[in-house]
């Protein structure tokens, strides 16, 4: 008997020995912790795509286009569209960080074909949208002239002579009409010549601007048959 009960006795640990604890560590799944993150690298990427790719295309695609415009080509095309002998010096091709285009005419001369002068300008600035030179829908949002001088030569009958201009066929450009949506556009330096039957007279102006509704009342006294004036 007393050799069972000593066998049924508890195991005392020594005095003066420490108790050790074991906690359960909590499991963390590795595919649960990295989740949240992988997403948000991935969120970070597109972004990133994004910005590079809106970037590209401001810097790069107007060098594209203005490298490879031909301006020979669309010159003769005006001449013959309009029977005006047109010259360009230079055109530019920009976008701003909104998508709006900006196209720049350098030194764009015009004249009849009996060489007389029709208009000439230092600096024509267009601002329209990104895809307009493609699509052929040039909405004008602005429009700025610099150094401008403008023949405007009236007949002994009172025709003014860009009135033959009134038959012009676009079928040169790939379109049967030209819709024209005005804008403000604003005139530096400029100087307007009034050539008449009886007399000669100039009209100069260091600055004006031209409401959208002044454009539109000037094209549409034109009475271009192939033009729409919105």
């Amino acid at each position: 008997m007393t050799e069972q009960n000593e066998g049924n006795k508890e195991h005392k640990a020594p005095e003066g020995a420490k108790k050790v604890l074991h906690h359960k560590k909590k499991v963390v799944h590795k595919s649960e912790k990295s989740a949240p993150k992988s997403y948000k690298n991935v969120i970070l990427l597109f972004i990133a795509f994004i910005l590079f790719a809106y970037a590209g295309f401001i810097s790069i695609y107007p060098k594209i286009l203005t490298k490879t415009f031909d301006i020979d080509g669309f010159t003769q095309k005006v001449y013959t569209t309009t029977g005006l002998v047109t010259n360009i010096g230079g055109i530019d091709f920009k976008v701003k960080p909104n998508l709006d285009m900006v196209i720049t005419l350098n030194n764009w001369s015009s004249k009849h074909l009996d060489n007389q002068e029709c208009f000439d300008a230092g600096k024509i600035e267009i601002t329209t949208g990104p895809f307009s030179i493609f699509t052929k829908n040039f909405n004008i949002k602005d429009m700025e002239v610099k150094n401008v001088k403008y023949f405007d030569q009236t007949y002994n009958t009172g025709e003014n002579k860009l009135q033959y201009l009134s038959d012009m066929n676009f079928s040169q450009f790939g379109v049967e009409k030209v819709v024209i949506d005005p804008s403000p556009v604003r005139v530096k330096n400029f100087k307007i010549t009034y050539i008449e039957p009886t007399q000669h007279r100039e009209n100069k102006r260091d600055s004006v601007k031209y409401s959208r509704s002044d454009v539109r009342n000037f094209l549409q006294t034109m009475t271009f048959k192939n033009v729409v004036v919105k």
